[in-house]
């Protein structure tokens, strides 16, 4: 983190909070970590350290936008038509009269990526507070952003997308948003805090990203302060691969399945206080006859098993919603879909809900949420299945924190480390997408706030 993100600018009214590439984390993501919070932010776009124009953002609001003279809406769309150059985050403290906002967040960037207004030639403007100066050695590694400063970091604010997606159009959309998509968010979940939490992961499609979304999501809950077991249950993708650590296992949890061991000679700890893996399997793969029998009972009572030792159990499944994983399913006590951003995907996702419903109600999971992973904001493909999503997945399923395709996760792959674990100083900016993902799933299970543990500060 270079200087500049550490101090406050312009007399101490404003304080860095991150900054970056536009090339490395376009306008959409980073409004996206940063908009969540309640906090007064500005958002500067740069080109060649000169300032082209800034956004402002309170509680999931836009408060107000100026770019080359363009005020609102219309510098809002200008700021997005720019590809290159760079951005500055800060916070400051709130005019004392907040102007009427412009609209909400997460409505403001659908319209602006799906309608294409008139391209807007954005040319430099003299900055009323001088902009931090960049050094390529200032910028910190991989996404080229600094975390959030201390405190400062998004909180779980909800951010109501349905209802703004109304106003989304597109050239060739010939359908409106479901009107009952505006409503409030539907309760979901039981309030009981002492009810076991087995969470299954699935999608009906592979190659949507479950396994990452499984690891990243379980680490960004361990951190909260709870303890969590991550089973793998798929041996195709399994999670110890991700992390380059596949030859670590033993045993794994079919071997379980079969009577040879037990949870507790099989459990992986990490280095994250109260963050255990179950490995899928060990030295060995299981017979193939493993997968042709009805084993529901077993996983229920593993998974019960497991649910006694730490305050949150998640499972990746293997892909589909039948076979192994219907039997999971049955054993769960809630479900959370991945949804890959992808035509192919989008269309097989109506399996999601014919796999449930195959599940007889006495055994069939809560539907804690959907996500959306792997999103292409500048794609229109990808954005049309953000438009799908809303308007056609019951109320109240989709999270309001979305992940995008990023290199981060491919860079992650080749260490073998969660992304929040490639740079202790400036991990990518995605992995404080999984902390905001994360309050959310919290507060959908809801999970008891674990206790709080302050540090000291001197010695």
């Amino acid at each position: 983190m270079n200087e500049a993100l550490g101090n406050s600018s312009g007399g101490g009214e404003r304080i860095g909070v991150m900054q970056g590439r536009l090339s490395d984390f376009d306008l959409a993501q980073v409004l996206q970590v940063v908009g969540i919070g309640r906090q007064y932010v500005g958002v500067e776009v740069l080109n060649n350290n000169a300032v082209t124009g800034t956004i402002f953002i309170k509680s999931g609001k836009v408060v107000s936008a100026n770019a080359a003279g363009k005020q609102g809406k219309e510098a809002f769309f200008a700021l997005f038509q720019q590809g290159g150059g760079s951005f500055y985050v800060f916070r400051s403290a709130a005019p004392g009269q907040l102007p009427e906002p412009i609209g909400a967040l997460a409505g403001l960037m659908v319209e602006a990526m799906a309608i294409e207004p008139p391209r807007i030639e954005v040319k430099p403007v003299e900055p009323s507070i001088p902009p931090p100066a960049y050094k390529d050695s200032e910028f910190p590694t991989h996404s080229g952003v600094a975390p959030p400063a201390p405190g400062s970091a998004p909180t779980a604010q909800h951010v109501d997308l349905s209802a703004s997606i109304q106003a989304v159009r597109t050239a060739s959309a010939s359908a409106t948003v479901s009107a009952s998509l505006s409503q409030a968010r539907v309760p979901m979940l039981a309030s009981d805090s002492s009810q076991r939490r087995v969470v299954s992961i699935a999608s009906p499609k592979g190659g949507c990203g479950k396994t990452t979304m499984s690891l990243n999501l379980a680490l960004a809950l361990a951190r909260q302060g709870r303890s969590v077991i991550l089973v793998d249950a798929d041996i195709n993708g399994d999670i110890l691969s991700s992390v380059n650590a596949r030859s670590r296992a033993e045993a794994g949890v079919f071997d379980i399945l079969l009577g040879t061991h037990r949870i507790q000679q099989t459990l992986l700890k990490t280095m994250v206080p109260g963050f255990s893996i179950l490995p899928a399997v060990g030295k060995r793969l299981p017979a193939p006859e493993v997968f042709l029998k009805d084993y529901t009972e077993r996983w229920r009572q593993i998974l019960s098993e497991a649910s006694t030792l730490a305050d949150l159990v998640l499972v990746d499944t293997p892909a589909g919603m039948f076979g192994t994983t219907h039997q999971i399913l049955a054993a769960s006590s809630h479900v959370l879909g991945v949804l890959q951003a992808e035509v192919l995907a989008n269309r097989s996702f109506s399996r999601f809900t014919e796999g449930l419903d195959s599940i007889s109600p006495s055994a069939r999971p809560k539907v804690a949420g959907v996500f959306l992973n792997m999103v292409q904001m500048r794609q229109s493909p990808s954005l049309s299945v953000l438009q799908d999503a809303c308007a056609s997945l019951p109320a109240g399923w989709l999270f309001d924190t979305s992940i995008p395709h990023s290199p981060a996760f491919l860079q992650a792959a080749d260490e073998g480390l969660p992304v929040r674990h490639m740079d202790e100083v400036a991990p990518p900016a995605v992995a404080f997408l999984f902390d905001n993902l994360a309050a959310e799933v919290s507060g959908r299970l809801d999970l008891r706030a674990p206790e709080r543990k302050p540090q000291a500060f001197l010695l």
